[in-house]
C-alpha cells in the first residue's frame, strides 16, 4: 500500500455488526469530494460512494459514520444538510465545539479522496405531515438539519426557524424564507437564554403546529419547558440533544436522542 493510499484510508474503519444491523439503515462506503469552511465554526463536507445510488431519507435524519476502531469504536451521527439525486452526493455541515477526538479530527482534517464508512439514514425526528405550521428552535448544531427541513416544507405550509449562533459570520445559506438568526455574541452557548426567551415572546399561529428543538441538552430542556408553559402538548414537541456541556461523546459519540425535562 502506498503512502497516499494509507492517508486516504486513515478513517476507513470497518462497520461494526451492531451498527450494520440497525433496522432501516444501509451500509455506506463513502469518499470525501469536498471539505471547505463555511465560516469560522462550520465546515461543509460532501461525500459520494457505494450506498448512495438509491439513497432515500427524510429531511431531519442523519448518517452515522465509524470514526475509530477497537472493541467499541466511536460512531458519530451527522444530520443530513442535503442530497443531490443526480450526482448521489451527500452534504454534511459540521460545527466545531472546540472539543478534541476522532470526530473533531475527521471533520477538521478530511479532504478529497479520504474514505469513511457508516450507515444511514438514521433518526426518527422529521417533518410532522399533520401539522398546520412548523417552528424550529436550535443552535448552530441544529441549523443544517433545520434549514433542510424548512426548505422541504410543502408550498403554503407555514414554517419559521429561530437559529442561535455566535455572530453573523455563522449564518448558513438557505433557499428558505422564514429564518431568523439570533446572535449571542460573547455569551457562552451553555449560558444563553435566547431560545427560551424567543418561545416566551412568540405569537404562535392558529391551528395545531409542531415544534422542533435541538442543541445543547440543558438548553433543549429549558426551551422544552418554555413550550409546555405556552400550552403546547408533548405530542407537538420534538426535542433532541445534539451535544452536552463538558461531554464530547457518550456511548456512540453523541448525547441521547431525547432530552429529559
Amino acid at each position: 500500500m502506498t503512502n497516499t493510499q494509507q492517508d486516504t484510508n486513515r478513517w476507513a474503519f470497518p462497520i461494526p455488526p451492531r451498527i450494520a444491523s440497525i433496522a432501516g439503515v444501509k451500509p455506506l462506503e463513502l469518499e470525501t469530494t469536498e471539505a471547505i469552511d463555511l465560516g469560522p465554526r462550520m465546515r461543509r463536507i460532501r461525500l459520494r460512494g457505494a450506498g448512495l445510488e438509491d439513497f432515500v431519507y427524510q429531511p431531519g435524519q442523519d448518517v452515522m459514520l465509524v470514526l475509530s476502531e477497537g472493541e467499541r469504536p466511536l460512531c458519530r451521527r451527522y444530520t443530513i444538510r442535503g442530497f443531490d439525486q443526480r450526482s448521489h452526493t451527500l452534504e454534511l455541515n459540521i460545527v466545531a465545539h472546540g472539543v478534541h477526538g476522532p470526530g473533531a479530527s475527521w471533520a477538521a482534517e478530511t479532504g478529497p479522496g479520504d474514505r469513511v464508512n457508516g450507515v444511514g439514514p438514521r433518526g426518527k425526528i422529521f417533518l410532522d405531515p399533520t401539522a398546520d405550521w412548523h417552528l424550529f428552535l436550535g443552535d448552530e448544531s441544529a441549523a443544517p438539519g433545520y434549514l433542510h427541513m424548512l426548505e422541504a416544507l410543502a408550498g403554503g405550509v407555514p414554517g419559521q426557524a429561530y437559529l442561535e449562533v455566535s455572530s453573523p459570520e455563522d449564518e448558513l445559506p438557505s433557499s428558505a424564507d422564514g429564518v431568523t438568526w439570533l446572535y449571542r455574541g460573547d455569551v457562552p452557548a451553555i449560558s444563553s437564554t435566547m431560545l427560551a426567551d424567543t418561545v416566551d415572546s412568540l405569537e404562535l399561529p392558529d391551528g395545531r403546529g409542531h415544534v422542533y428543538i435541538a442543541g445543547e441538552v440543558q438548553i433543549v430542556n429549558a426551551v422544552l419547558r418554555a413550550c409546555i408553559a405556552r400550552g403546547l402538548e408533548p405530542a407537538q414537541l420534538s426535542p433532541k440533544a445534539y451535544w452536552g456541556r463538558g461531554k464530547s461523546n457518550e456511548l456512540n459519540g453523541e448525547p441521547g436522542d431525547r432530552a429529559v425535562v
